[in-house]
């Protein structure tokens, strides 16, 4: 969640303003929900998901280099995402 915000610029307390949290723990609450101490409620993170422009699957990846192709993956057409899932299932 971290990176995806912080890639686009986005303090802790605006992204939790934009998602509908109160301005005085919006910081603090995005912060715990990005180093795990809590986890959103599913409507939260939905909402963060959308600000941020990722799908819901990259914030409940805890590997980076899954979370990228996720976000990847998110972004191919619909016929990209066929080929690329055919191609997966063909190596493993």
């Amino acid at each position: 969640m971290r990176q995806a915000r912080e890639r686009l610029g986005l303090p802790q307390d605006k992204l939790g303003v934009m998602i509908g949290l109160d301005e005085e723990t919006a910081s603090a609450r995005i912060s715990r929900y990005e180093t795990g101490v809590h986890e959103p409620q599913i409507a939260i993170a939905r909402s963060i998901a959308k600000v941020l422009k990722v799908p819901l699957a990259y914030l409940y990846c805890d590997e980076e280099d899954l979370a990228s192709i996720i976000e990847g993956a998110a972004r191919l057409s619909a016929q990209d995402r066929t080929t690329l899932v055919e191609s997966i299932h063909k190596r493993c």
